[in-house]
């Protein structure tokens, strides 16, 4: 009625309530807001005035870098497939420097010397082997310190002809040097003290400086590898059956006469156990 006073007495819910629809307006008036400014699913309403503001600092050694991995991907014939990335305190020292497909000199051979990178560690073929220690060679794995396998590559599907599919796709035979008190890894890794300091301070050294560590990397390894029938022979370095090979791939590895492929024919057509 007019001239009444109002109530003033509301009850407590009758606030609460009220506080409850204006926090829920206020959180979708701040879920539009984002949408339509920083979401990474908005209309890019504000990206031009982003850019302006906020211009991206472009590095001209990244640049050069993802160059040099597309130039890699496409100069092979093979095909690059998705395989898992090692961490840092997993991968080899060899990694600092040289790519996942070292090899690039020849251009006849790389093809086939960069397919070893599947089955060997870079040591492997690279193993300079001293007078104090004998080398051995077994399944290496940077997440596993005895892999049981079975291994890539080391059989056949006896119904396609194709190498046996495995879980197992990091392990690679590697080196080790026998010593009294039993065998250690040939493989240097990133998260040994050497190498982490090297990472921190190789942009101010000088390439004198840089050879200087270099050479301690390389204390164990020699420039070229080795010669096609030191493995791909009967009197080779591996002992296929000890390694886990079956009884075929063991006779194709060893009796394959990689050495005359390469240096007899100009061109020649790979055979089907590198389909």
């Amino acid at each position: 009625m007019p001239g009444k006073p109002e109530r003033t007495d509301h009850p407590i819910f009758a606030y609460l309530i009220g506080l409850g629809v204006i926090m829920m307006i206020l959180v979708v008036l701040a879920g539009v807001l984002f949408h339509f400014t920083l979401s990474p699913h908005a209309p890019e309403i504000i990206t031009p005035v982003k850019a302006k503001l906020m211009p991206v600092e472009h590095s001209a050694i990244l640049e050069e870098s993802r160059k040099h991995e597309e130039f890699e991907v496409h100069r092979h014939f093979h095909n690059i497939i998705e395989f898992p990335k090692l961490s840092e305190n997993k991968r080899p020292v060899c990694f600092i420097c040289h790519s996942d497909y070292p090899h690039s000199k020849s251009k006849k051979v790389r093809s086939l010397l960069n397919m070893h990178t599947q089955y060997f560690a870079c040591e492997t073929c690279h193993i300079k082997e001293g007078k104090d220690a004998k080398v051995v060679y077994k399944w290496y794995n940077p997440y596993d310190e005895n892999p049981e396998g079975p291994f890539f590559g080391t059989s056949y599907d006896v119904e396609t002809g194709n190498l046996v599919a495995v879980e197992d796709i990091l392990s690679k035979i590697s080196p080790y040097f026998k010593k009294a008190g039993g065998l250690s890894s040939a493989i240097q890794m990133q998260d040994a003290p050497l190498a982490k300091d090297y990472m921190k301070v190789r942009d101010t050294l000088t390439p004198e400086q840089r050879d200087g560590v270099k050479n301690k990397f390389h204390v164990n390894i020699k420039p070229k590898g080795h010669e096609c029938n030191i493995c791909h022979s009967k009197k080779g370095i591996f002992d296929y059956n000890k390694l886990g090979f079956s009884k075929k791939r063991t006779a194709d590895l060893e009796q394959l006469n990689v050495k005359g492929l390469i240096t007899k024919y100009e061109n020649f057509y790979l055979p089907n156990l590198f389909k």
